[in-house]
């Protein structure tokens, strides 16, 4: 499975894109609004071990595509994909892209390039992200694919690091609003 963009080829992760990997899920500005801790080397090891198997028409549990740089072949980030057996139509994604390449609009390309696919090939009806309000960055990611903010979710996060509640929003695409 492989998606092209005009920068980006997103695909599923490979045992050599470990050290790229870890560059930005061991980073915690990174990974300091997403719903996981740094990864140390092992975890990423297991992690990307995990993800071997995955296919777009899985349903239950998160899968990550990989962002890879297409001029470079360098790994700057991933893109999760979730689709439950209770809403099968309904796609849940979130994404991480490396630091060194942020605001650069590779998570844009990425995010419209997977909804795109979703909706084209997978008979998606609905793309839906979750967002920590904290991170402005990331949701204008979404507003600018036309996602709407159909939430504000109050205290239903909890910050490890911060050791308290945080709010989120919730962002939802329809299939008729994609184009």
């Amino acid at each position: 499975m492989q998606i092209e963009t005009p920068r980006l080829i997103l695909r599923w992760l490979r045992a050599n894109d470990l050290e790229d990997f870890l560059e930005y899920r061991s980073d915690p500005t990174v990974m300091r609004y997403q719903s996981m801790s740094p990864m140390t080397r092992e975890e990423a090891v297991s992690f990307i071990r995990s993800q071997s198997g995955n296919s777009l028409d899985r349903i239950g549990g998160y899968q990550q595509l990989g962002v890879e740089l297409k001029n470079e072949g360098k790994l700057i980030g991933d893109c999760a994909l979730k689709r439950t057996t209770a809403q099968p139509r309904i796609a849940e994604l979130g994404y991480t892209i490396n630091r060194r390449f942020q605001g650069m609009g590779y998570a844009t390309e990425a995010v419209g390039a997977l909804a795109g696919l979703l909706f084209s090939k997978l008979d998606v009806h609905k793309v839906v992200a979750l967002v920590d309000v904290r991170n402005p960055a990331s949701f204008r990611v979404l507003e600018k694919l036309n996602f709407t903010r159909e939430a504000h979710l109050r205290k239903s996060y909890f910050d490890d690091v911060d050791g308290d509640w945080f709010d989120e929003y919730w962002y939802g695409l329809l299939k008729e609003e994609w184009g």
